[in-house]
């Protein structure tokens, strides 16, 4: 079948898969997660990743992060920052703990390979929690800000602990093209750290009078068309200084954010990204999905998922306990954490391209953030049954 005609397939069956979720009360994401099972390699294969598609997927991922930026209230990220940096703290220390025991005392598999699976269920997926966290409307309650700063961290820490990871592992291979040396690492940290700061300098003093250019130009929709050269600015941007591309479409969406055509722009995008890109994003993620030898490692694929699960819950959860969030509260925070997705599945990748793992154990590990990613946002639903916090007025914590 062409690519077209695939797309074509992605395209209908996230439309019907995400409608037949919703009339049985469960999140429209997840019926599209099954959806790319259903459709791709594990059962009917009638869709194949591809290189077009997987550029299609990113650029999904890309616009559902921009929306979710655009969607922040920037007083409420800094409100929570210290619970986020928590959450995220915490949230990727006991997967990386968890996981370590799992390789070694239950896999018994080498000490790298160990630490390498725990790096693998340290991230989390930030757009597939923002799109459960829109969907019910929750983005902008005090829980939906603090996983989505959370979120942020999360990466960071991620892809920090994948730098230092990569040069002991490899032995001097490269990590991101700053060397195979200690030297090489700081440099790396020094440059995340800048991002930051620049990042927080245009959001500043930068996106309102870019904006304001761009609108003024006679050029149809020219205030849409700036908001993207934006958000592939910083994306851009943000692999440069050693960060995923999300981290700076996030922040190209808080930045406009800030300014008066911030309402016309989500509107935009928002129709550009939900009938497209997001869905091509989501069905492609159950695409990974391979039923190959599953029935041989189908014990250790379910205990992998509950640890999976368990270890974010209770990390992500006991970050936000300590600081001051109820016990519902903590429960959401830490379950709003348990969905990997393509920061997990790109770490996974850059492991079997390194020989840090094989074929066979990137394929349990796609499967256990692929499970993982379906049981996260189910029991955030769950959860979500009892929680009436009102939404415009978050209630306040030790921050």
């Amino acid at each position: 079948m062409s690519e077209m005609g695939m797309i074509a397939i992605m395209l209908l069956t996230a439309l019907l898969s995400g409608t037949l979720f919703r009339k049985m009360g469960l999140p429209s994401v997840v019926g599209q997660l099954v959806a790319g099972v259903i459709v791709g390699p594990a059962v009917l294969n009638w869709v194949k990743p591809t290189n077009h598609i997987e550029f299609l997927a990113e650029i999904g991922v890309m616009t559902l992060m921009f929306i979710a930026g655009l969607e922040s209230d920037l007083r409420l990220l800094k409100r929570y920052l210290v619970p986020a940096i928590s959450v995220a703290f915490f949230g990727a220390l006991l997967p990386v703990g968890a996981f370590y025991w799992f390789g070694t005392s239950v896999l018994h598999e080498s000490v790298t390979m160990s630490i390498f699976f725990g790096i693998v269920f340290a991230a989390m997926s930030t757009s597939i929690t923002v799109d459960v966290l829109k969907e019910y409307k929750r983005l902008k309650t005090k829980n939906g800000q603090t996983i989505l700063g959370a979120a942020i961290f999360d990466d960071v820490f991620a892809i920090s602990l994948l730098s230092v990871f990569l040069v002991f592992a490899t032995k001097g291979a490269t990590t991101g093209g700053h060397g195979g040396s200690s030297h090489g690492i700081a440099v790396t940290l020094m440059l995340q750290v800048a991002f930051f700061i620049l990042a927080f300098s245009i959001i500043r003093w930068v996106a309102t009078p870019v904006m304001h250019w761009f609108e003024k130009l006679d050029f149809p929709y020219s205030e849409i068309l700036g908001a993207f050269i934006m958000l592939f600015s910083l994306a851009s941007l943000a692999e440069l200084f050693g960060l995923s591309a999300i981290i700076g479409t996030f922040f190209s969406g808080v930045a406009i954010a800030e300014t008066k055509v911030a309402h016309k722009v989500e509107k935009a995008s928002n129709v550009v990204s939900y009938t497209f890109f997001i869905p091509i994003f989501l069905v492609s993620v159950g695409l990974n999905v391979k039923f190959d030898s599953i029935m041989d490692y189908l014990p250790m694929i379910i205990f992998g998922t509950v640890i999976a699960i368990l270890s974010k819950v209770i990390g992500s959860g006991f970050g936000a306990k300590i600081t001051g969030y109820s016990w519902l509260d903590s429960a959401i925070i830490g379950t709003g954490t348990v969905p990997r997705g393509e920061f997990s599945i790109v770490i996974a990748q850059m492991g079997l391209a390194a020989g840090v793992i094989d074929d066979e154990a990137q394929g349990m590990l796609l499967i256990i953030i692929i499970l993982a990613t379906i049981i996260g946002p189910l029991m955030l639903r769950y959860l979500f049954k009892f929680d009436h916090s009102n939404e415009k007025h978050p209630s306040k914590v030790k921050a």
